[in-house]
């Protein structure tokens, strides 16, 4: 939601059309600054919930080709569904540490394919409440306000950060700790970290805006030169990726329902903000009828392609933030250009090879790399709350939601006479965090906390 949107000298505009080479071009230079983060959130999902390889080869290329798919959908506005802007869509960070939680608690009493369809079908009944809400999205977006928002953005950026080194931790002890390898598994992935944070400074655009991909090369180089990485056989199996509808029986669930309506809440509310900058870099006005019509296109263009990522297997789509950097650089913010990255993500995904490449990446650098990312997501959440310009009231609601939201979550289990249903909702502590910030935005007043400020 924290975007530089100052107008840049544009080199094509929204409707132009560039030569097919160059647009081409620009449109795989996109795709090379989005594409370790794309790759990275389904990938990162299917490594939490501990899927066979089979499993977590379909939900990523599955991934990518729908969110070309989605992508197409959001920059070309089809019907009352887009933007109809550059905007490109990919899975949501956001997204990553409820949707293994739902699998964990529902593993227990489910099989594999069960807890996913649950997953799955629920987040399809959630994308379809997303897609009616989002028809009122002025109404909505003073409900999830930026404290709300803000609050709920750092809980999941601290939730996956501490995820992540729990995984560290975990590798270093697989790897024999310090009588084994376990340190050079743990250098690997401050290696990849180091890098990252260095070019993402580097006075050179481009580099910055490929600063994961980039650290994620050199882990893959790094890994092969110590041994810990193996690419054999990636060329074995099927030539050519379809996704298959309703792979997994496609359930509703209540409970995971209740516990990732509140991201998805918070994402389209990122979305928001990924679009009103996408908006303002494209050279239009914010905040006439027409700025709203696109914000609800887009909103609901997000809602909608969730919608047929859950009914083909997959997670949420939403906007890539990354993308408004590009535009940026390049000026070039030209739809035509869009539709190519579109093209590269569907055909990326159709491409089993390249899911088979990314899955054979050590564990330990794509750690190194999400938990720069992650800190960053809890940087970028105080950076919400701070643009509005806040009082102490605001943050005192911010601070409490998030500390109430790991203490609930921490001690719900040993509250007596709570049934196991309620527990579960309560054990997350970015839902529960989440909700406790809508509780006190209503409680708490605002002009006796301002006036004391």
């Amino acid at each position: 939601m924290t975007q530089d949107t100052r107008q840049p000298q544009l080199l094509y505009k929204l409707d132009d059309k560039p030569p097919v080479l160059g647009a081409a071009f620009v449109g795989f230079q996109h795709l090379l600054a989005i594409i370790g983060g794309i790759l990275t959130a389904p990938f990162l999902i299917a490594l939490g919930m501990g899927l066979n390889a089979e499993d977590s080869a379909y939900v990523i290329s599955s991934a990518l080709v729908v969110s070309g798919f989605a992508t197409l959908i959001q920059i070309n506005r089809v019907g009352m569904l887009g933007a109809g802007l550059l905007s490109i869509q990919g899975t949501s960070f956001a997204f990553i540490g409820i949707m293994i939680f739902a699998y964990q608690k529902l593993a227990l009493n489910m099989t594999s394919g069960e807890a996913l369809g649950a997953i799955f079908g629920s987040s399809a009944a959630c994308a379809v409440l997303m897609l009616v809400l989002s028809l009122f999205i002025r109404q909505l977006k003073s409900i999830i306000t930026t404290n709300v928002a803000g609050a709920t953005i750092i809980l999941i950026g601290l939730s996956l950060v501490q995820s992540t080194l729990q995984n560290l931790v975990g590798s270093f002890n697989t790897a024999g700790g310090l009588e084994g390898s376990g340190v050079s598994h743990l250098l690997l992935a401050a290696v990849v970290f180091v890098v990252i944070a260095v070019v993402a400074n580097l006075h050179q655009v481009w580099l910055r805006l490929s600063s994961i991909t980039i650290g994620l090369v050199i882990g893959i180089l790094a890994a092969l030169q110590m041994g810990v990485a193996d690419f054999s056989g990636v060329t074995e199996g099927d030539i050519l990726f379809v996704p298959e509808f309703s792979r997994y029986p496609l359930s509703l669930d209540i409970q995971v329902m209740v516990l990732i309506m509140p991201i998805f809440l918070v994402s389209a509310m990122e979305s928001i903000g990924d679009i009103t900058a996408t908006n303002n870099l494209s050279g239009l006005k914010t905040g006439t009828p027409d700025y709203w019509l696109r914000i609800r296109g887009g909103i609901m263009a997000t809602a909608f392609s969730s919608f047929i990522a859950a009914l083909f297997c997959t997670f949420p789509s939403t906007t890539f933030s990354q993308n408004n950097g590009v535009i940026r650089l390049t000026g070039v913010c030209s739809r035509y250009v869009g539709n190519y990255v579109a093209g590269f993500l569907v055909l990326l995904g159709c491409l089993p090879i390249v899911t088979a490449v990314f899955q054979r990446i050590p564990s330990e650098v794509i750690f190194g790399a999400t938990l720069l990312m992650f800190m960053l997501v809890v940087v970028s959440g105080f950076r919400v709350v701070e643009m509005a310009q806040p009082k102490a009231r605001d943050w005192t609601v911010v601070g409490l939601a998030i500390v109430l939201g790991y203490v609930i979550s921490m001690s719900i289990d040993r509250v007596p006479n709570l049934s196991p249903e309620i527990v579960i909702l309560f054990q997350f502590p970015v839902s529960t965090g989440a909700l406790v910030a809508l509780i006190l935005e209503l409680v708490i007043p605002s002009g006796d906390a301002d006036a004391s400020d």
